[in-house]
């Protein structure tokens, strides 16, 4: 064999090969795959197994319900029992001109019997309500599968209605009527109320609801401030109501809802409240409150009366402007500039300027000596008349009198102020006359006295200079 003969062989040999594994592993996924649909479908089948065990269980289950509800097997018993409840419950609800008669019976293979009857009868519309409360009351496998009612000519109701009842063949022949009361049905106030309130013009009416809180808090002692409060949804009037008993002495205004009481005892006091509407049908709501009755505080401490507010004082602006001598006394002369005035002081005279009063006690060529609550301070040209007291401490001594004039020529300290200067020129050419001094003789010349002379007054400082 050539080599180009074994090499074709190992091909052909190779494919071969290749073929063989991969119909081996299509075989084997085959199976796989066969088997897995096959657990598949037993799986289906255990769960179908399963659903249709849980559905013959409850098919028994329900079966049993039935063969309690049901009438009794024996055709003759179950017309008898089921005719003799008629008549009760036409009784009951006074039912005029009642019928009831057996119509037929019609077996469903030999699963039941299907039996009917018919009823009919006058009454109002609240006995035709209670007819229907007492039939679904009742426990049976029963229905009304034709119902008709209207009304006659000399008032109320004619109702005919025609019922079918089940008597399963499974059930025993002398089976008792059912007790207990269908489970669906509700007490006669609810059932009745959709029935016999409808407003046919307008929404069902809603009930009203609370906003005060359940808690509230009343003082010993005091008549409480309370008032219960509820909001009807659609605006209509609501009335309170007290529930069960309430706190001794308690009184609930049944328009506002304001609460009268003067509770003697601390506590917690329960209260039930009603709010009825004036809706159609009237709606009401119950709630239950806890009042709790404390202490009263402690008295607050008495109100401190507020300081006045202080006020201007005039005396920080009244500044001494000048001293003048005039027919042998000094007057000091005070300019209170908020006031735009001038104050003239002599010795013994007594002055207030803003918070500030006393006396004069001297004056001289150099400075006031002024007395304010007993204490004695001196203030000097261009002083502050509040500054020179606030700095005075304990009582001034008084000054020796002053040296003796040598002179009778006036002589006036001023300060600097322009517009005191033609005052006090004013005043020194016209001197006041000396009090107690005979008059000149006629004829004498009144320029007896010299001119008076105005001397400046020292620069004004914020403190005088020590002498």
């Amino acid at each position: 064999m050539t080599p180009r003969e074994r090499v074709l062989g190992i091909g052909v040999g190779s494919i071969l090969a290749l073929a063989g594994c991969q119909y081996v592993f299509m075989q084997y996924r085959s199976a796989v795959a066969a088997r897995q649909a096959r657990v598949d479908a037993l799986d289906q089948q255990i769960l179908e197994a399963q659903e249709r065990l849980l559905q013959g269980a409850y098919a028994d289950r329900m079966m049993g319900e039935y063969l309690v509800r049901s009438l009794p097997s024996d055709i003759e018993k179950a017309r008898a029992d089921y005719t003799r409840w008629l008549y009760e419950i036409i009784t009951l609800v006074e039912l005029r001109d009642a019928s009831v008669s057996f119509t037929n019976t019609l077996p469903a293979g030999d699963l039941y019997k299907r039996h009917q009857f018919k009823l009919s009868g006058k009454t109002d519309q609240r006995g035709w309500v209670e007819l229907m409360h007492l039939f679904y009351t009742k426990d049976y496998l029963h229905r009304i599968s034709n119902l008709a009612v209207r009304p006659f000519r000399e008032g109320g109701l004619f109702v005919d209605m025609t019922i079918d009842v089940i008597g399963l063949d499974a059930a025993q022949p002398d089976l008792a009527a059912p007790t207990a009361a269908s489970p669906m049905v509700d007490s006669f106030a609810a059932y009745a109320d959709p029935i016999l309130n409808r407003n046919f013009f307008s929404p069902p009416n809603q009930s009203p609801k609370f906003t005060t809180p359940s808690r509230l808090t009343a003082t010993l002692g005091q008549s409480p401030n309370l008032v219960i409060k509820a909001e009807d949804p659609e605006k209509d009037s609501v009335r309170y109501a007290i529930v069960g008993d309430a706190p001794e002495g308690l009184e609930l205004d049944s328009r506002s809802g304001a609460i009268k009481w003067n509770p003697k005892t601390p506590g917690s006091y329960p209260l039930a409240v009603e709010a009825i509407d004036s809706g159609y049908p009237a709606r009401r709501i119950e709630q239950r409150f806890e009042i709790a009755v404390v202490n009263p505080p402690p008295p607050p401490p008495p109100a401190k009366e507020p300081e006045p507010a202080p006020g201007f004082d005039d005396a920080t602006q009244t500044v001494l402007t000048a001293l003048v001598q005039g027919g042998g006394d000094w007057t000091a002369w005070m300019k209170v500039r908020t006031q735009g005035t001038t104050v003239k002081l002599r010795p013994g005279d007594k002055f207030e300027i803003g918070r500030l009063s006393g006396t004069v006690v001297d004056v001289n060529s150099r400075f006031v000596t002024l007395e304010s609550e007993g204490r004695r301070f001196e203030l000097r040209p261009a002083g502050n008349l509040a500054e020179a007291a606030k700095a005075a401490e304990g009582p001034a001594k008084p000054e020796e009198s002053s040296a003796p004039v040598e002179t009778q020529t006036p002589v006036v300290a001023v300060a600097e102020e322009p517009s005191l200067v033609a005052e006090v020129a004013d005043a020194a050419t016209t001197p006041p006359a000396p009090t107690g001094e005979a008059s000149p003789p006629a004829g004498a010349s009144p320029a007896a006295e010299p001119t008076p002379i105005v001397t400046p007054a020292p620069q004004p400082s914020e403190t005088p200079a020590p002498e």
